[in-house]
């Protein structure tokens, strides 16, 4: 059963999410913040298993350790 929430959102937030929404080229904000918390949850859980997530540029082959929120 879908719950309607509200929240409040600096402008820059705002303009951050509608920034995503373009880029991910979905329909709504909603969606947006459900792509992100699915992204969250990934990254909580792998933390979880002692799992670290690394970003490697592929041309300099420089890694990045991706922190979380905890």
């Amino acid at each position: 059963m879908a719950k309607k929430i509200h929240i409040e959102l600096s402008s820059k937030a705002q303009k951050e999410l509608e920034e995503l929404k373009g880029k991910l080229d979905a329909s709504t904000i909603t969606e947006v913040i459900r792509a992100s918390l699915s992204v969250t949850k990934f990254l909580e859980l792998q933390k979880e298993k002692g799992n670290e997530i690394i970003i490697r540029d592929p041309k300099s082959n420089k890694e990045t350790r991706v922190l979380t929120l905890r």
